[in-house]
């Protein structure tokens, strides 16, 4: 009798050391994940962010093509 009610101690104790356990695993993965979001570039997604270094890079090239063609470095075939 004495033993099954250590038995019942111990096991309660290990579902409250678990639901600890648990909750903070929890607080640290909802930390991680808004560092993450914090972290991200204007919080945009991946492909948003493609498009916009893409778009970024063609207004470069453009504007390096305008400034080679109005110093004459550059003269067009027509």
């Amino acid at each position: 009798m004495v033993e099954d009610l250590r038995e019942q101690t111990s096991h309660t104790d290990m579902v409250g050391d678990l639901r600890e356990q648990a909750i903070q695993a929890e607080e640290t993965f909802e930390a991680e994940r808004k560092a993450h979001l914090a972290q991200s570039f204007l919080g945009l997604a991946p492909r948003q962010r493609l498009v916009l270094a893409v778009l970024l890079f063609l207004n470069v090239a453009l504007c390096g093509c305008m400034a080679l063609v109005m110093t004459g470095r550059v003269m067009l075939p027509f």
